[in-house]
């Protein structure tokens, strides 16, 4: 190996032409180069990473004087922490050689970034081809340190009879029929850098949103860097970004954001809206994707590693990639390995007990906010409690009256949403959104207000016959032409500012602005007077109450004689 740069040196060897040329030179020599080892993946990745990681580069020529070994890292001084450049952001992670010129370079590179810099480990997730882990392995001062993982790789094989016949299936025609009953629908390859600033900002609502949801994680909110990063990446021809947006009259409603390796194309992103769920946008969108890889002459899809069932349901193959983590030591790696065992003891013990990773996280997060008194207002709860649960309605015509719109009041906007933060020991973030897109995805609307860049107020209103109240443990079915309000909350530092009497009145302009509307019913429980308060002085009309009674953990329920037998339903 001829040197190791980090720090100034690495920066300044970034900025040069020559090496640049030379670097894309031997990326399309290396027989297992990624799109994310090329010049302008990784530019863009360390200039928009440059406050937290500096880049560490390890380089190899041959008699002429070219490169025939790159191996592109990054360190963390603060955390001593030792990455491949590009960290989470690249799906593969490796070194480029010459062929042939692998073993020679990586062994003399591993020495000397042990002796220069301080860390514990470096890992490769994932490495691009299994025989890569065989090269590590037989590397004298690498072979007793690693620790290899094996993980199921799900891949589309394109094959343009079987996306026709997608089409081709009613299910799926009926679909993007719906769908193009709403409007123009398109689907285009995006490749205009102010494009994608039209849409960017909705995109990563759609992403954010649906990942804290369901992973408990808002990568976009949560990484400062990522959204300037991407935008980087479409601006740079040589990136390998590879983007598909679906256009509903020109709004986007799902889009692809993958990375280009020749003939294959590596999934990064899937955004779709959770406001179209009942005509699948994810789905018809990589059925369009399909179409357009074809049309590009890609050969496979790679929907990469990490267990989602999505990726499973459009898989129609599967390989195995290697998760590999070499440690500087043997002895760092016996201790890693038995942390290791101890974590698997863990998480058997959780998965034994019925709570899934994330239940076990969102436990954790309650736990701190859990006081004595409430543990105790339970017990006394399951001896003797009794909840009324009153039901109000407001017609066309009483609610003429308290129609009021307000700026403040934002329907169905997912920024909102995700400025979700508890201010209840019962709640939860991941909790919170995971019920939200649920709901959205059904059909709800959401109707928010932000303040100080926190959800202050929220309230959701539901279309339909049906709807069950948890509070009594049972359901009513409304006359055609309703609606439902429920559930509203106001974050405590946020009461006191009138906004659920602002919002309802919103809500009751909304609602009643649609002529297929003749009736809007809320509920609340008897007890809360400042609700009730609110809902009484603003006109609705209380049409009766649900009961619900427990003693000694006995439960009892009933209902008002003005609803019918046919109108209630007990849970």
């Amino acid at each position: 190996m001829e040197s190791l740069l980090h720090g100034p040196a690495a920066t300044a060897l970034l900025r040069d032409d020559r090496f640049l040329s030379q670097w894309g030179a031997l990326l399309a020599r290396c027989p297992h180069a990624t799109a994310y080892q090329s010049p302008g993946f990784l530019c863009a990745w360390y200039a928009a990473y440059a406050s937290q990681w500096q880049p560490v580069i390890a380089l190899a020529r041959d008699g002429a004087g070219e490169l025939d070994g790159l191996w592109l890292l990054a360190y963390d001084s603060a955390a001593r922490n030792l990455a491949h450049a590009g960290t989470h952001q690249a799906e593969y992670q490796t070194w480029l050689a010459a062929p042939g010129a692998d073993a020679a370079f990586i062994e003399a590179a591993w020495s000397q970034l042990k002796r220069e810099l301080e860390f514990a480990t470096l890992s490769f997730k994932f490495l691009p081809r299994q025989g890569l882990a065989e090269t590590l392995s037989n590397i004298d001062g690498m072979r007793h340190c690693i620790h290899v993982r094996s993980h199921r790789r799900p891949l589309l094989t394109l094959d343009a009879d079987a996306v026709k016949a997608s089409f081709a299936k009613k299910s799926n025609k009926s679909r993007v029929n719906r769908l193009k009953r709403l409007g123009t629908v398109a689907f285009r390859k995006v490749t205009d850098p102010i494009e994608l600033d039209r849409i960017f900002d909705t995109l990563i609502g759609y992403y954010d949103f649906r990942q804290g949801a369901v992973n408990s994680s808002v990568p976009f909110q949560e990484d400062p860097y990522k959204r300037d990063f991407h935008r980087e990446l479409l601006r740079n021809g040589t990136s390998g970004a590879y983007i598909t947006v679906t256009f509903l009259d020109e709004e986007p409603i799902a889009a692809f954001w993958g990375a280009d390796s020749g003939d294959t194309v590596h999934l990064g992103m899937l955004f779709y809206s959770p406001f179209l769920a009942e005509h699948s946008p994810g789905k018809l969108h990589i059925m369009d994707l399909s179409l357009q890889l074809l049309r590009d002459g890609k050969s496979a899809l790679d929907l990469t590693p990490g267990g989602d069932a999505w990726k499973d349901r459009f898989a129609n193959d599967h390989d195995i990639v290697l998760e590999v983590t070499v440690h500087v030591s043997a002895m760092n790696r016996k201790l890693a390995a038995g942390k290791e065992t101890v974590l698997r003891w863990g998480r058997r013990c959780v998965t034994s007990a019925g709570l899934s990773p994330a239940q076990l996280k969102s436990l954790a997060a309650k736990l701190p906010r859990v006081r004595i008194s409430s543990v105790l207002r339970k017990l006394t709860g399951w001896i003797n409690a009794d909840r009324e649960f009153r039901v109000y309605r407001a017609n066309r015509a009483l609610a003429g009256t308290q129609r009021q719109q307000d700026t403040r009041v934002q329907r169905n906007a997912l920024p909102d949403l995700l400025a979700f933060q508890p201010g209840e020991s019962w709640q939860s973030r991941d909790g919170f959104l995971s019920s939200a897109l649920s709901r959205l995805e059904h059909g709800t609307v959401a109707y928010t207000v932000a303040m100080d860049n926190r959800l202050a107020h929220v309230g959701w209103l539901a279309h339909g016959t049906t709807s069950y109240m948890t509070e009594v443990g049972q359901s009513i079915t409304f006359p055609p032409g309703s609606v439902a309000f429920f559930d509203f909350y106001s974050h405590p530092d946020f009461r006191g500012r009138g906004l659920y009497r602002t919002t309802i009145r919103h809500m009751l302009g909304e609602a009643f602005a649609d002529d297929a509307v003749e009736y809007a019913y809320i509920s609340v429980l008897a007890d809360n007077g400042p609700s009730r308060h609110v809902i009484e002085t603003l006109g609705f009309e209380y049409q009766g109450s649900f009961h619900w009674q427990r003693r000694f953990g006995k439960v009892r329920k009933w209902a008002s004689p003005s609803f019918t037998s046919s109108e209630v339903a007990h849970a």
